[in-house]
C-alpha cells in the first residue's frame, strides 16, 4: 500500500508543481503591477523565507532546508548580502561557522512581496465560488500539517 500511496503522491506533486509555480511564484519576473519590486528568483526567495521563520541560521542548515548544495547556498546567500537582504556573521559558540540572518531591508522586501501575493492570490480566487476557495485553504493547510511531521 505504501508503494501505491508514493506513486499517487508522486504524481499529484508532478500534476500541481507547474500550475502552482506558473501562477503564483513568478521566479525571475517582477511582479505585474508592482515595477518598484526587485526581482527575486525562488531560492533567492526561499532562503529569506527560511531565515525569517528560523531566525539566524547556520549555512549548513540553511542548504539543507532549501535543498541545495552548499556552493549552490553560498552564492543564493552572497547575492542576498549583496543586495542588502540578508547578512552573514560567525557563530558565538564556534566562529568558523558562517550564520546568515534576514536584513530589515529584506523583512520589509518579504512585507511587500507578501502584500502583493495576497492581491494576486485575491484575483484568482474570484474565479472560485466561496466553498471551492474555503476548501483549498483546509486542503493546504491539512497538507502543511502532514509536511511539517515528515520534517
Amino acid at each position: 500500500m505504501q508503494r501505491e500511496q508514493a506513486e499517487k503522491l508522486v504524481q499529484l506533486f508532478f500534476q500541481t508543481a507547474p500550475p502552482f509555480r506558473r501562477n503564483y511564484i513568478r521566479p525571475a519576473e517582477r511582479p505585474e503591477g508592482a515595477p518598484h519590486l526587485p526581482r527575486l528568483p525562488h531560492h533567492h526567495l526561499f532562503c529569506l523565507l527560511i531565515l525569517q521563520k528560523n531566525g539566524q541560521t547556520n549555512m549548513s542548515a540553511l542548504a539543507e532546508r532549501l535543498g541545495v548544495s552548499g556552493q549552490q547556498c553560498t552564492r543564493i546567500v552572497g547575492e542576498l548580502v549583496g543586495g542588502g537582504l540578508a547578512e552573514r556573521s560567525a557563530d558565538e559558540k564556534n566562529r568558523r561557522i558562517v550564520c546568515v540572518s534576514v536584513t530589515d531591508k529584506g523583512k520589509e522586501l518579504l512585507s511587500q512581496l507578501y502584500r502583493h501575493a495576497c492581491e494576486h492570490i485575491g484575483k484568482q480566487l474570484a474565479a472560485l465560488s466561496d466553498e471551492d476557495a474555503d476548501e483549498l485553504i483546509a486542503h493546504l493547510s491539512g497538507i502543511i500539517k502532514i509536511l511539517d511531521k515528515l520534517e
